[in-house]
């Protein structure tokens, strides 16, 4: 079996969330071949020190393997980005050329996986530069990304990344380009919208199932696939981090951090 390269992009008060992440991908899947990449602004020594008493948990549920990957925010000069998450969203936007995979999945540290990875993993982007789920609030965001009406606009929590496409058509170059653009208000979510439009796998609900406040208006046209997908999820995405307030399904993500803390 091929090796499942997944990646994570945080600051260091997002390691601990990203180890619990982890953690749920061991415990879930059938002890696949994983491959870890995990982006920070740390010092490679300071994160090493602080991931050995986790590694030690992690690697007795499942043998893994990691890359730490040093980031240098003053790349991103020039970049707008959005406060609400931080500089390190646009992490996962340089793994093309940061890493030598050809595919990668990406996943936010506030997502819980309950069921093997390798299902996600599995599907065909040969021919796509992403593949994703689309956002809870798609018809209010799509005009963004300054897409038609109608179009979707994907969550970019949880994505299915063909880093060779993305290599071969220049795609980060774009991305950064469009985000230094004078007046420039999108942020990396939107610039994935545009940049990535006709070339974007769309991916069943179940894969990154967005938990905010109950929305009775979420996903009109696709309800009952929302319904099934609430009632047995895959990704749990946690929008409201239940580690600050008591959210729906919380007992998924208390349960992993059970097992490392």
């Amino acid at each position: 079996m091929s090796c499942i390269n997944i990646a994570f992009g945080v600051t260091k008060d997002w390691l601990k969330h990203t180890y619990v992440t982890m953690c749920s991908i061991l415990s879930s899947g059938k002890c696949n071949n994983y491959k870890f990449f995990i982006m920070s602004d740390i010092l490679e020594t300071d994160f090493e020190v602080d991931f050995k008493p986790i590694y030690s948990k992690l690697v007795n549920i499942c043998p893994f393997e990691y890359k730490y990957i040093k980031m240098d925010n003053s790349e991103f000069s020039g970049v707008v980005h959005d406060k609400r998450v931080g500089i390190s969203a646009y992490y996962r936007l340089k793994l093309g050329s940061l890493t030598d995979v050809d595919k990668i999945i990406y996943l936010d540290s506030d997502v819980i996986v309950l069921d093997d990875i390798y299902e996600l993993w599995e599907f065909d982007i040969k021919d796509y530069l992403i593949g994703a789920v689309e956002d809870k609030y798609s018809e209010l965001m799509g005009w963004r990304a300054n897409l038609e009406d109608g179009d979707i606009y994907i969550n970019s929590g949880v994505m299915l990344m063909n880093l060779k496409k993305f290599r071969e058509e220049n795609i980060e170059k774009q991305l950064f380009d469009k985000l230094r653009e004078e007046h420039n208000d999108y942020s990396d979510q939107d610039a994935i919208n545009d940049i990535c439009r006709d070339k974007i796998l769309y991916l069943p609900l179940k894969y990154n199932l967005m938990l905010t406040r109950d929305d009775p208006n979420a996903f009109p046209k696709r309800r009952e696939e929302y319904n099934i997908a609430l009632k047995s999820p895959f990704i749990l995405h946690y929008a409201i981090k239940p580690w600050i307030i008591p959210v729906e399904y919380s007992e998924h993500w208390k349960y992993f951090n059970n097992i490392i803390s």
